[in-house]
């Protein structure tokens, strides 16, 4: 059927294609202008630069020597300069003068910066109605290493909620934008666009919590996908927060969208650079174990007991012999050796740009065995056909091996080496012999060193993306144009885990069938194309000018995946292949296959600069719909009023004063298999037969809706220097998608149906401050506050607790009222609104990061970035494993003075309520620091006569400093993944670690 589409409307595209390379240029008497655009700050020549004539559609740009011509109208004299990182500046002409020179200023606050705001056109941050945020190269892998792009992204996007469940190698990243955004439908996470490639962000399920017995592939601490881009590549982020920014996507960005732009060439001289980063990874926060003696052997054991007896004398033992052993070192005090390389080239001329990369990185784990590598290469061409046709591409291919060891939850398979570590005291004899054979734990179901050292969780995956583009100018006059964008992607993603127990195990050994391993493979294919016409006009009026942007086109998404996991048990030791297992099975596959259609029209109005209107629509479906063949309306619209271009504004100090509101719809489409009564297999009668599903299907059911408005305000002074923007937004999500429950006699159980309404409200403040700039000396400063504050308005199935191991050890609470994140559990309360005790909220009260960057003498940069997190709770079951086996840091403490020690106490706890478990989760951390030296380029002239056009030398630090009373390694933390939310329950995670990283950064 998807071939058959893009047959049936190739030769319509070929044919409009042909027609534009011919289509005439209107033109009426003009005077010609040349000039050059230069960089104010160095005085080098600055490519790419857009040069338009004033409210007109007449433009340029700037050569590889900064050198442009333009041909002004008749009666047209304002030329108006434009460029990425630099403050839009408008030079008008002289009469008779033909040549200028413009000098650029940078634009430090970013007014100027263009920011997407259509499928197929953009817009200038001054005049956007949106809270869009949008980072640079700079803030993205500039200061630090990050071992993720989304994990680059912490603390830097206000109403953004970046969080890791792990400290493993390779990610592991849950984002969450303006609070929750859904219960039950598809993905709590954005939506992921890289060069126009709608690309996979899932975590791949490796089976690894079947052969531990954590139970449910949320459990397997799998890396989402994002984790194979590389974050050297990427030119900028654009975060489209909420439906008032991201209904132009539809019905696949209820989460948010996340734009991805990756570096391309610019004409002018081959430029190559080089960088190689070497640094050190050690644990962030190692919380010590409790001491051990004979007094507290009686204690656990009971005086008297052979049981008590028999530990003094190991205890006894392994003081005389000197090998009391702080296991907790033992298995994460190690200190990896991290390695990121990363070779750019680049240049063109006016016709042909190219940037091609390629980059290493291979990341040591603190747990031994552990770690995290990529290979990638990248080839982006830009390529003009004529005056009148651009053409486009993008090439990634991705290799990442990652082995994330076995930490977190497990269920009596000593599967977790968190979870046995708890159990395990210091006098334990775990260490090899000299042959190297491990001996069992008699504590605890497995030995955590063998655990480490013979045990396999590896995934690999190669990844090839794909974008094509084609952008032409069917019409161009001095008052209006249109244009053609074609737009085209693909993401190819081959993923091949393994999981293996050997069968020499303490546990295996004990099974019928020794010796277990999970072979995983996926292949995943996407494919998402659009096409659309731009119009743009300019019309003139006693008022000022109107600026008219229509736009409309079509999309389309497709998606294949194919998923097995391969089970065999009874291996010989060494032996992968489950085909050489005593009992081999097919342990899970799943084959999806989705299609999405949209259509989409957009207008935009600008009056002026002074007053800027947008609205638009657009109309979906999707086969993951119940109603496939229907269409489902997202409309959005904003206003934005700069007050500051106005006549009667005379407040000379105050550059910009912008009144904003939007509202937009998106959508939230149901799971694959919500929709369709499956047949499973089964065995009848001896044969083989199929029953239907006990899952059933609502005739009625709906994606999820999400309409959101926001408000704001956005005020520049000072030139510039002072810039503070504030937005309240109130985001509702209708028809949330949650499963009903039936009675067993009817033969469904659970039918997926739209059960309520989820409301988020939030505000988010953002102030950018330039304190200081002058030659030998500059200071910029950036503080983010937000925070969001979620309730479920309407419930119309029975309020129910999800999430987390029971009410014992606290859950989560969903009923109307109440935050879908409360967290509740014994007592219980039967009597009460709520039939548990509260015990707090997973959402932070409210989060800030406070973000500085010095320069010095042109030469020295110095930067940093704290993040505090106040408020929000955990549940915290790391300390109730090691209570009960002793281990927890201050066991042996007496914080109430009752004469019993702390560990004991919290173990008699457990049963009348769960309050031992819910933590406070507030922290402030010191996520980034960075100090850079440049060589001035007279010593580089001197040393290297000129070969060499900057050499950067650096040190930084990721994740340096934790402040938090948290009683673990880290309150980010969450055993179930990136699940919507329960994301707040730790099960021995594998602890969070702290980089130091030294930078050599070359270009030629």
């Amino acid at each position: 059927m998807h071939d058959r589409y893009l047959i049936r409307h190739a030769g319509a595209w070929l044919i409009l294609l042909a027609l534009l390379m011919s289509w005439p240029t209107l033109a009426v008497a003009q005077t010609t202008v040349e000039g050059t655009v230069i960089d104010a700050e160095d005085e080098t020549p600055l490519p790419g630069v857009n040069v338009t004539v004033q409210n007109t559609q007449v433009g340029a740009l700037t050569d590889a020597d900064g050198r442009f011509t333009i041909e002004l109208p008749e009666g047209r004299r304002t030329l108006v300069f434009s460029f990425v990182g630099f403050a839009t500046q408008e030079v008008t002409v002289a009469e008779g003068e033909t040549n200028i020179d413009v000098s650029m200023e940078p634009d430090v606050v970013g007014l100027d910066e263009v920011v997407v705001t259509g499928l197929a056109s953009s817009i200038k941050r001054e005049n956007l109605a949106n809270a869009v945020t949008k980072i640079d190269a700079e803030d993205i892998a500039g200061n630090v290493d990050p071992s993720t792009l989304d994990g680059a992204m912490q603390g830097k996007l206000a109403g953004v909620n970046i969080t890791s469940q792990s400290g493993a190698p390779g990610g592991g990243i849950n984002v969450q934008m303006r609070g929750i955004s859904t219960l039950g439908a598809g993905s709590s996470q954005p939506l992921y666009i890289i060069d126009g490639v709608y690309v996979n962000n899932a975590q791949i399920s490796t089976g690894r919590s079947s052969v531990d017995g954590a139970g449910g592939g949320s459990q397997d601490n799998s890396a989402n996908r994002l984790a194979d881009l590389n974050p050297d590549e990427i030119e900028s982020i654009e975060v489209l927060k909420g439906p008032s920014a991201a209904a132009i996507y539809g019905q696949r960005a209820n989460s948010g969208v996340v734009i991805i732009t990756t570096k391309r060439g610019e004409a002018g001289r081959t430029r190559v650079s080089f960088s190689q980063e070497l640094g050190a990874v050690s644990a962030l926060n190692l919380l010590g174990v409790a001491s051990w003696s004979e007094d507290k052997i009686d204690l656990i054991y009971g005086e008297g007991t052979p049981a008590a007896a028999r530990e003094k004398d190991r205890f006894n033992e392994a003081q005389q012999d000197g090998t009391i052993t702080d296991y907790e070192d033992e298995l994460y005090g190690n200190v990896g050796l991290a390695r990121n390389t990363q070779l750019e080239i680049s240049g063109g001329n006016e016709q042909t740009q190219f940037f091609v990369a390629g980059g290493l990185k291979d990341e040591d784990g603190i747990i031994e065995n552990t770690g995290f590598a990529r290979k990638t290469v990248r080839g982006n061409i830009d390529h003009r056909l004529s005056d009148r046709v651009r053409i486009a591409s993008s090439s990634n291919y991705i290799y990442s091996d990652s082995d994330r060891g076995f930490t977190g939850n497990q269920n009596s398979t000593g599967g977790s080496v968190g979870y046995t570590l708890a159990y395990t005291p210091t006098y334990a004899q775990l260490q090899p012999d000299e042959d190297g054979n491990f001996p069992d734990n008699p504590y605890f179901a497995e030995n955590p060193l063998r655990l480490v050292n013979e045990a396999t969780n590896n995934q690999e995956v190669s990844r090839f993306l794909q974008s094509f583009s084609l952008n032409a100018d069917l019409l161009q006059s001095e008052s209006a144009s249109l244009s053609l964008d074609l737009k085209g992607g693909l993401d190819y993603l081959n993923s091949n885990s393994t999981v293996y127990f050997p069968p020499f195990f303490q546990f295996q050994q004990s099974q019928s069938d020794p010796g277990d391993v999970i072979q995983g493979k996926e292949d995943n294919f996407n494919t998402n194309m659009q096409g659309f016409l731009v119009y743009n006009q300019t019309l003139e009026s006693g008022a000022g000018s109107f600026d008219l942007t229509t736009q409309g086109g079509f999309t389309r998404y497709t998606q294949d995946e194919n998923r097995q996991l391969v089970r065999g048990r009874g291996l010989a030791p060494g032996q992968l292949n489950p085909l050489n297992g005593q009992t081999q099975e097919i342990f899970s596959q799943q084959f999806v296959k989705i299609v999405d259609i949209g259509y989409v029209g957009q207008q935009e109005i600008n009056w002026d600069d002074r007053v800027i209107g947008t609205f638009g629509a657009r109309f979906d479906r999707s086969t993951l719909n119940v109603k496939q063949q229907d269409f489902y309306f997202y409309p959005k619209g904003s206003l934005a009023i700069n007050l500051h271009n106005f006549g009667f504004w005379g407040i000379d100090s105050i550059g910009q004063m912008k009144l904003r509101t939007a509202y937009g719809e998106t959508g939230g489409l149901p799971q694959f298999g919500a929709t369709f009564s499956a047949l499973n297999s089964s065995n009848i009668g001896g044969g083989l037969g199929s029953t239907i599903s006990t899952r059933g299907v609502d005739p009625d059911l709906d994606p999820e809706r999400s309409r959101e408005l926001e408000v704001g305000a956005d005020v520049s002074a000072l030139d510039g220097s002072i810039a503070l923007e504030a937005t309240y937004y109130r985001k509702t999500v209708d028809d949330i998608i949650l499963d009903r429950e039936n009675e067993v006699s009817t033969g469904i159980t659970q039918i997926a149906t739209n059960a309520g309404t989820l409301r988020n409200t939030g505000i988010e403040l953002g102030l950018s401050v330039l304190p200081i700039s002058r030659d030998n000396f500059s200071w910029f400063s950036r503080t983010l506050f937000w925070q969001n504050n979620s309730e479920m308005t309407d419930l119309t199935i029975p309020a129910f607790t999800t999430g987390g191991f029971g009410a014992a050890l606290g859950t989560y609470y969903t009923g109307e009222g109440f935050s879908p994140t409360t967290i509740v559990g014994t007592p219980a309360t039967p009597d009460a609104e709520v039939p548990f005790t509260i015990y707090g909220d997973a959402q932070p009260d409210f989060q800030m990061s406070f973000s500085n960057s010095f320069t010095l003498f042109q030469d020295l940069e110095l930067s940093f970035l704290f993040h505090w997190s106040k408020g929000g709770e955990n549940i915290n079951l790391s300390r109730f494993l090691s209570d009960i086996g002793g281990t927890t840091a201050d066991w042996n403490e007496d914080h109430d003075g009752d004469g019993v020690p702390n560990g004991l106490d919290r173990t008699d706890m457990f049963g009348p309520g769960a309050a031992q478990f819910v933590e406070d989760a507030s922290y402030v951390k010191l996520r980034e620091a960075s100090i850079y030296y440049t060589l001035p380029s007279s010593v580089l002239d001197t040393a290297f006569n000129g070969t060499l056009r900057n050499v950067k030398l650096g040190l930084s630090g990721s994740n340096l400093l934790l402040f938090s009373d948290y009683d673990s390694y880290d309150p980010e933390v969450s055993v179930f993944g990136t699940q919507a939310v329960a994301q707040s329950v730790e099960v021995t995670p594998y602890p969070s670690s702290r980089r130091l990283t030294f930078h050599l950064r070359l270009e030629y």
